[in-house]
């Protein structure tokens, strides 16, 4: 039998910024790297893309994405405004909502595959897991995304990410480092 509890660490950011260290109280499932339990369980480097981390309560399975993403939401705010003021010097007010959206899906649409196929390759490593161990017996699970960025970002910032993600992945939660422990649906302590 796997036994999963083998792979449960600290919730840490990979990279640091002048050798801070984000990290939380809060333990997960290590999923991704040579430490995580994709490889464990057959998935070798680069066969899919997967989360970082997953808590498991009951039938339902958060997966854990840490990142950085605060020079990617400027850029994409940046160019977002951009596209809107050239558009507006073409057709002046008469921008519509439909304009507006293909700008904001065009401009976040790079992140939003990439999270996308991490979305998809954790559930695969997951499933593979949940049929090794048995866990959930005939149950299906329930997956939720938790977008966990760097305490200094501002994350209002991915709101227009957030809505087009949770139409795909059901209510995508964004937070910081700071507030991990408050929104994950089972921390592991």
């Amino acid at each position: 039998m796997f036994d999963k509890n083998e792979y449960l660490q600290s919730i840490v950011h990979a990279s640091c910024v002048a050798g801070i260290i984000e990290s939380s109280t809060s333990r997960a499932f290590k999923i991704d790297d040579e430490d995580g339990i994709a490889k464990a369980i057959g998935f070798h480097a680069g066969i899919v893309n997967k989360v970082d981390y997953f808590v498991v309560e009951n039938n339902d399975v958060q997966l854990i994405e840490l990142s950085d993403l605060e020079e990617y939401i400027r850029n994409c705010h940046v160019s977002i405004e951009k596209e809107l003021q050239q558009l507006r010097e073409v057709k002046g007010d008469d921008i519509t909502k439909r304009d507006e959206s293909k700008i904001i899906k065009a401009a976040w649409k790079e992140i939003k595959v990439e999270f996308c196929k991490k979305w998809s390759g954790s559930i695969a490593v997951i499933e593979r897991l949940f049929r090794k161990t048995n866990e959930l017996g005939d149950d299906d699970p329930s997956y939720k995304l938790l977008i966990v960025c760097k305490n200094h970002t501002d994350i209002k910032m991915l709101d227009g990410l957030k809505a087009q993600l949770s139409g795909m992945m059901g209510n995508v939660v964004v937070c910081k480092t700071e507030t991990l422990n408050h929104v994950l649906i089972g921390p592991v302590l």
